[in-house]
């Protein structure tokens, strides 16, 4: 239980650093076009980390195996998102 507690948190954390580098481009962006885009993306990842943080704070009170996993698997989508992105501009 600990292993998977420690591992649902650190995946919301790097999907805290994955938010944090898109609302640095945001701020940094000078294209019109992927502010807009990059900011509805932006809303829409943090919204679903606020879900997130809301099921692992409810998991680590109640002790639900279940909600960290539920927090485990939503939070790698973000992840796999962003590694998908980088696999893909290696290759161009």
């Amino acid at each position: 239980m600990k292993l998977l507690r420690a591992a649902a948190w650190t995946v919301f954390l790097l999907d805290l650093v994955v938010l944090g580098q898109l609302g640095y481009w945001l701020v940094t962006a000078n294209d019109p076009l992927g502010r807009n885009i990059l900011s509805g993306v932006t809303l829409m990842l943090g919204s679903g980390l606020a879900g997130i943080l809301v099921v692992l704070v409810v998991s680590a009170w109640a002790r639900s195996r279940a909600g960290y996993w539920l927090a485990l698997v939503c939070g790698t989508a973000p992840l796999l998102w962003v590694l998908a992105a980088i696999w893909h501009n290696l290759w161009q």
